[in-house]
């Protein structure tokens, strides 16, 4: 793990996974970023580090105003952007939208964290940035429909749709690798496995006994964000600190990502920067 101070971002950061993150990161005295929707719960970290090396940027993916708006304030404030670390995320189990009318699985997860990226490139350090996107083992139900990735058009399945937006962030690891590659930026996909966080909130009541914490949790992400080997190497699905084999191939499929970005940018096109990548 590297030693040199490092400024860090880490979306959904007032809970669960994300604030196990930002507390390691400001614990070892990196300068840390970190968003979120619940400011009582910002406070209490901030509190904790009272240095003023930890910094809450309201925002709410939810909304792509919200979003464009967080990344013009973190640019405002930061020379320079080591790592990007996207944990924001939701599982919806019956059909929502968010403020832009868009279903909630596939904005928040998907089309918000590729936002953010748009926003933030010009200030990542591309000597030796990092991306870092937090998918899950449910991308290998191998679900994705560009033709209808609101699942408009079909009987709702909020399982359906979440692994989809979960397929949908190892797609933009292959994209963003490649728009990249001539950078010193690295992008890679961590999941934490099986951990007893908010995200499982709509599941109903479960036995968490022997399960991890978000702690554990956290694991994966600090270790991409982090770990000397993994310097200008792109294209890794990391659990805790290793590489995962079991990444199905539609989620290294790069005409796959390909048609996804183009998808994805359709739905993004009011709210895109003025300089894009590629």
């Amino acid at each position: 793990m590297t030693s040199e101070s490092l400024t860090i971002l880490v979306t959904g950061g007032t809970s669960g996974i994300g604030r196990a993150i930002v507390e390691h990161f400001a614990a070892n005295h990196h300068r840390v970023l970190f968003t979120g929707r619940n400011a009582s719960r910002a406070h209490d970290i901030t509190s904790a580090f009272p240095d003023g090396q930890v910094t809450y940027i309201p925002a709410d993916f939810g909304s792509f105003s919200s979003v464009a708006e967080a990344a013009k304030q973190i640019a405002a404030l930061i020379p320079r952007l080591d790592v990007l670390i996207h944990n924001a995320g939701t599982w919806e189990m019956a059909f929502s939208e968010t403020r832009d009318g868009i279903e909630t699985n596939f904005a928040v997860n998907h089309l918000s964290p590729m936002l953010l990226t748009l926003w933030l490139l010009p200030v990542l350090n591309t000597e030796s940035g990092r991306i870092v996107i937090t998918s899950s083992g449910a991308h290998r139900r191998n679900i994705l429909d560009l033709e209808d990735p609101e699942w408009r058009r079909k009987p709702y399945d909020g399982v359906a749709t979440y692994s989809q937006s979960k397929l949908c962030n190892l797609l933009l690891v292959v994209k963003l690798a490649s728009l990249l590659f001539r950078t010193g930026i690295a992008v890679n996909a961590v999941h934490p496995g099986m951990v007893h966080t908010e995200l499982f909130r709509n599941m109903g009541s479960r036995d968490w006994t022997g399960y991890p914490d978000a702690r554990d949790g956290a694991r994966g992400a600090i270790y991409a964000a982090t770990a000397p080997e993994l310097a200008h190497s792109s294209g890794h699905y990391i659990y805790r600190e290793h590489d995962d084999p079991n990444r199905t191939p539609m989620a290294w499929d790069p005409n796959l990502a390909d048609q996804l970005w183009e998808v994805s940018l359709r739905y993004l096109k009011a709210f895109l920067p003025g300089q894009m990548p590629g």
